[in-house]
C-alpha cells in the first residue's frame, strides 16, 4: 500500500468534495486525513487529501480530469515523510517554526538532527528529543569546517537538508 497526497485547486462550485472523494472511492483508495478552504474573494476551491491504497495515477488523474471544472490544477505527490537534517547558527525562530509544524502534523518530516555551528540551539532541540550536534567553525577554515559539518550530516543519512537562518554559504559538494 502506498500513501499519496491529491492536491486540487479549481474554481468553486457545488459538489466539489463529494466529486472528489467518490473518485477515490471508485479507486479503493482510503481517505486518511482531508482539509478543504474556499477563498471567497477570488471563487478559489482549495482540497488537500491524504489516501491510501494502490494507486493508478494516470487513471485516477484522468478521472478527476473529466470531474472537475476547467483548468483545475490537481497533482498527487508521495506522502511519505521525509528524513531531514536541520543547520542552524543562534536564531531559534526558523527552527522554532519547522518543529511546532512537524510537532502538529502540518509539516510532514521526519527530523533526524539538528547541526549548528553554535550550540544555543540545543536545549530547543533537547525539548523535542531531536539529537543535536554542535559543530564549532571556531579555528577552522572553510573546507575543514564543511569536511567535519559533512561528518555530522553523513551520520543521519538525511534525504534533505534544511537551512533554518543558517548564513554560511555551503559547497555544493555537501
Amino acid at each position: 500500500m502506498e500513501r499519496k497526497t491529491l492536491l486540487t485547486h479549481c474554481s468553486d462550485e457545488p459538489g466539489l468534495i463529494a466529486k472528489i472523494t467518490n473518485i477515490c472511492y471508485k479507486h479503493q483508495l482510503n481517505i486518511i486525513h482531508n482539509n478543504e478552504f474556499v477563498d471567497n474573494t477570488s471563487g478559489h476551491f482549495f482540497m488537500r487529501t491524504e489516501l491510501e491504497g494502490n494507486f493508478n495515477d494516470a487513471v485516477l488523474m484522468e478521472d478527476l480530469e473529466f470531474a472537475l471544472p476547467k483548468g483545475a490544477s490537481k497533482k498527487l505527490v508521495d506522502s511519505s515523510k521525509k528524513k531531514v537534517v536541520i543547520l542552524v547558527t543562534k536564531e531559534a525562530h526558523c527552527l522554532g517554526d519547522i518543529l511546532i509544524k512537524t510537532f502538529d502534523g502540518t509539516l510532514n518530516i521526519d527530523i533526524a538532527a539538528i547541526v549548528g555551528n553554535y550550540d544555543t540551539l540545543q536545549p530547543l532541540a533537547e525539548k523535542f528529543d531531536i539529537p543535536f550536534r554542535h559543530v564549532s567553525h571556531e579555528g577552522l577554515n572553510r573546507d575543514e569546517h564543511e569536511a567535519k559539518l559533512c561528518e555530522a550530516i553523513n551520520e543521519f543519512a538525511p534525504d534533505y537538508l534544511v537551512l533554518a537562518k543558517y548564513m554560511r554559504i555551503l559547497n555544493p559538494a555537501l
